[in-house]
C-alpha cells in the first residue's frame, strides 16, 4: 500500500461515515472502499505522514482517530453495546500505542518509512521482483530435478560431486 493509495482509502471512508449519521450502529461491511485491516493500516500511514511533515496537531489527528474508532461498526453480526464500546476502546489503545511508537522514530533517518511499513505490517514487493518470480514459475527456470549419476564399475553412488 503505497501514502496515494491510503489517502485514497481514508477520503473514500470519510466520506462515507459523514453520509452515514448512525454513528453507533451497525452498517455494511461491503460499503467498505477496502478492508479493515487495509483501512486501519491507511489511517496508521496518514498518522506517520503527519508526523514526517511535522503536522501531527490535534485537528489534523482527531478525525483520523475517530475514523479508526468506528471502522468496527461495519459488520456483518450486529454488536451489543458493551462489546462495540470494548471494540473501540481497543482501536483507541492500538492507534495510541501506534503514535508513541512512531513519535520514537527519527524523522530525518533513512530508514523512516521502512520502520513505518514494518509497525503497521504493509508489505510491498517491487514490480520486478513479482515479474521475474512470476516468469520463473510459469516457465519452470530456476528449478531443476537433479538425477543421481549412474554408478560405475559396480560401485554405488558415494554421494561426490561429479566433475565434468
Amino acid at each position: 500500500m503505497t501514502l496515494q493509495q491510503a489517502e485514497t482509502y481514508i477520503r473514500e471512508y470519510q466520506k462515507l461515515l459523514a453520509e452515514d449519521t448512525r454513528r453507533g450502529s451497525r452498517r455494511n461491511p461491503t460499503l467498505l472502499p477496502t478492508s479493515k485491516d487495509n483501512l486501519v493500516r491507511a489511517i496508521k500511514l496518514q498518522i506517520a505522514q503527519l508526523y514526517y511533515i511535522n503536522a501531527n496537531t490535534d485537528e489534523m489527528l482527531k478525525p483520523l482517530v475517530d475514523a479508526a474508532l468506528f471502522v468496527d461498526s461495519f459488520s456483518d453480526m450486529p454488536f451489543d453495546s458493551m462489546a462495540f464500546i470494548e471494540c473501540m476502546q481497543q482501536r483507541r489503545a492500538e492507534i495510541n500505542e501506534f503514535q508513541l511508537d512512531v513519535l520514537k522514530i527519527d524523522r530525518g533517518s533513512r530508514f523512516f518509512w521502512q520502520r513505518v511499513y514494518a509497525l503497521t505490517g504493509v508489505t510491498f514487493e517491487t514490480k520486478r521482483t513479482t515479474l521475474i518470480d512470476n516468469l520463473k514459475l510459469r516457465f519452470g527456470l530456476g528449478v531443476k530435478n537433479v538425477t543421481p549419476p549412474p554408478s560405475t564399475l559396480g560401485r554405488p553412488a558415494s554421494g561426490r560431486i561429479s566433475l565434468d
